[in-house]
């Protein structure tokens, strides 16, 4: 946390937020989805955190009840976009109340089930399951920047792009990443230029740098703007497109195994209690009357099965299953689905996000509290 004059500056909203999309990119989420901020602002001083899977509101009396004004949620409020909003009906209502509130709304959510260490990476360790890689690796969407600048200027203009948040790799666990190859630059001035080196109406030859970053898209203005505040050329030259990157341990579901071959029964009782399931439903189970390859996705996952099977897994863990799909399993599928339950599959990363909070606060060295959501239990009663 900076300081001023020996004085401790306050976190804002702002300061939590870019430490947990550091953790949790938005560019791992889907193009469908909604994550980052759903409601607040930046600037507000950070009183406590409340974590949680969905937004409720029950969930914002806890967060009034403990002094929280920061609520960090796995679903988002809002998945589609908005023609009109009312107040008192869902979601307005619950907008409407977080704002009066002065309560920020945070969401993470498919990029939470792709990321390392997210979801599905907590999932597969709940139910004993090793080894984990994705089903489906994780393709990242970013951006290229390549800048073309005078030897003089490249560390300069290097420090500005990276303090925008350009040159970050691997999920934030690298940063200030580039790539610099030396060349000759060429350029004539026309009637009206203010060149920086060089002469108006000659070609000059400059000794240059080719730098290259990748850079999410949602930093694009910011970079840019840097860009032309550091760089000593009147008219900047730079390449800028699309680019698709793997992510290291980032994708869809996961696939590993479990120590020894257990009974079908058996495992998926395993399931029903590690995850304090009303009651998980098995599809299919005379296809495999054992286990040891398993693969999973948290919440509404049934998507992934081709691919799991494809992948050799012998059960696939997920929720959400509807009819038609447990129909086809039956008559087409080649493992079973054990469907746990969107919300039994999806709860406990709230631990892991409670966790992330908590070592936020310790690294900054403030007494800031966060709580994990008490009152969020499934929508429906099993009878």
């Amino acid at each position: 946390m900076e300081s001023v004059s020996g004085i401790a500056k306050p976190l804002c909203h702002a300061d939590l937020i870019g430490y947990l999309e550091t953790l949790v990119p938005n560019r791992l989420s889907e193009s469908w989805d909604n994550c980052g901020l759903q409601a607040g602002t930046r600037k507000t001083p950070l009183k406590g955190v409340l974590c949680c899977l969905d937004i409720s509101d029950e969930v914002i009396d806890e967060a009034l009840a403990i002094g929280a004004n920061f609520v960090f949620s796995n679903n988002p409020l809002m998945t589609n976009p908005l023609a009109r909003l009312g107040l008192h009906a869902f979601p307005g209502i619950l907008l409407s109340r977080s704002l009066a509130s002065e309560i920020t709304l945070f969401s993470a959510h498919t990029n939470l089930d792709s990321v390392s260490g997210g979801v599905n990476d907590h999932l597969a360790e709940l139910l004993g399951v090793d080894g984990c890689s994705p089903i489906i690796p994780g393709l990242g969407q970013s951006c290229k920047l390549i800048i073309f600048v005078p030897v003089t200027a490249v560390d300069r203009v290097a420090a500005a792009l990276f303090a925008a948040g350009a040159g970050e790799l691997g999920v934030g666990r690298y940063n200030e990443c580039s790539f610099r190859s030396s060349g000759t630059g060429t350029f004539r001035p026309g009637v009206g230029a203010v060149p920086q080196v060089g002469e108006v109406g000659k070609i000059n030859f400059v000794d240059e740098v080719r730098l290259e970053m990748t850079l999410d898209e949602k930093l694009i203005s910011r970079v840019l703007a840097a860009l032309q505040q550091a760089h000593p050329y009147e008219v900047p030259a730079y390449d800028l497109y699309s680019a698709r990157f793997s992510e290291p341990g980032c994708g869809a579901g996961r696939i590993g195994e479990i120590a020894h071959e257990t009974d079908i029964d058996e495992f998926s009782l395993l399931v029903k209690n590690r995850l304090n399931a009303t009651s998980v439903k098995l599809i299919g189970g005379g296809l495999k009357k054992c286990v040891k390859r398993i693969a999973l996705c948290g919440g509404s996952g049934f998507s992934l099965y081709k691919a799991a099977q494809i992948a050799g897994a012998d059960l696939f863990v997920t929720g959400d299953l509807k009819y038609h799909d447990a129909r086809s399993v039956l008559e087409q599928g080649e493992i079973p689905v054990l469907d746990a339950g969107h919300f039994a599959t999806e709860r406990h990363v709230v631990e892991v996000c409670a966790r992330w909070c908590r070592d936020f606060v310790l690294g900054n060295n403030v007494s800031i509290e966060v709580a994990t959501a008490q009152s969020e239990q499934e929508p429906w009663t099993v009878m």
